[in-house]
């Protein structure tokens, strides 16, 4: 089955809230890359007391998870996640939440990168007579 936005919840364990958080302030570039090279447009992530809704615009989620699955910068995030997170699914409905909050955003990441400052074209010589 193709999911184009997949729908994900994640629980954190207690306690982990901020450190989850703070560990969202800034992703690493070289996953932000890696989930961009694979087609990721955005994954936002909402927070609600203990609960994480996860909404990935993608034209096939299982096909990114398989194909980052191994991916070295993949494994090493995750590992630094587990520590955080006690349970992940996918869901079919987004559930009623209280008081959601915005913990990150890929495309709002993104777009705050530092734009290089363009070049200025060489100004034309003009030639007094």
């Amino acid at each position: 089955m193709s999911l184009r936005a997949a729908v994900l919840l994640s629980t954190l364990r207690a306690g982990h809230e901020q450190a989850y958080d703070a560990d969202h302030a800034v992703v690493p570039d070289p996953l932000l890359d890696l989930l961009v090279a694979h087609g990721v447009r955005d994954w936002v992530i909402w927070r609600d007391g203990r609960s994480l809704l996860h909404l990935v615009d993608v034209d096939d989620y299982e096909v990114l998870g398989a194909a980052i699955a191994d991916d070295a910068v993949n494994v090493a995030w995750q590992a630094d996640m587990a520590a955080h997170v006690e349970a992940f699914e996918t869901i079919e409905a987004v559930p009623a939440l209280e008081q959601p909050r915005l913990v990150w955003s890929l495309r709002r990441q993104a777009a705050a990168a530092p734009v290089p400052e363009p070049v200025p074209e060489p100004v034309p010589e003009t030639r007094s007579r």
